[in-house]
């Protein structure tokens, strides 16, 4: 079984939680500010995945570059 090793720490944990919630707001409420479907569903696709990560204290992002800011 493979388990996953967390690899963000708590602050950045935080931080992408209320950017996701920002960004999830503003693209549901504010929508027509940006004017362009395909970008406003780009961006609560990144706030999602954020989200998930945000969740689970892991991001694939992170693990592809061998980045680790969870501290032990």
């Amino acid at each position: 079984m493979n388990i996953i090793k967390k690899n963000l720490s708590l602050a950045d944990r935080i931080i992408r939680g209320m950017l996701s919630v920002a960004l999830i707001v503003f693209a549901i409420f504010w929508g027509e500010q940006i004017g362009d479907v395909i970008l406003q569903s780009l961006i609560l696709v990144f706030a999602a995945l954020n989200l998930i990560s945000f969740a689970i204290g892991w991001c694939p992002v992170y693990r592809l570059a061998n980045i680790s800011t969870f501290k032990h």
